[in-house]
């Protein structure tokens, strides 16, 4: 009878351990950061859209000077060195031309600097 009463308490004590350590383990994983809990980086579409603006040469064949709200862009654009989209800024003609300026983006590395063309 003292045997099984051993026996079961050691098993116990064996669960516990491996339970206290996979709670550890994920405990730490979470502290540190893990690449699968944190959230994907995009890019800001405040900031995205006056760097555009800047790129948009306003010269006299336009009707009115584009502003930031002239301005679309994909939405939600991962941070990802090499992605290119295009962005629009409509409403910039005059009577004469589209009324459209397309510009290239290009994200140069995975801190959000972007080329424009």
């Amino acid at each position: 009878m003292t045997d099984q009463r051993s026996f079961a308490r050691t098993v116990i004590t064996l669960s516990l351990a491996v339970i206290a350590c996979c709670a550890l383990t994920f405990t730490i994983m979470l502290l540190a950061g893990s690449p699968a809990v944190q959230p994907q980086r995009v890019l800001d579409q405040d900031a995205l859209a006056r760097a555009v603006l800047n790129s948009v040469e306003s010269d006299d064949s336009f009707a009115k000077s584009p502003t930031i709200d002239d301005v679309t862009c994909p939405a939600s654009i991962p941070v990802e060195a090499g992605r290119e989209f295009e962005c629009n800024v409509v409403g910039v003609g005059d009577g004469n031309s589209s009324g459209h300026a397309w510009v290239k983006v290009k994200i140069k590395d995975d801190q959000g600097d972007l080329s424009l063309g």
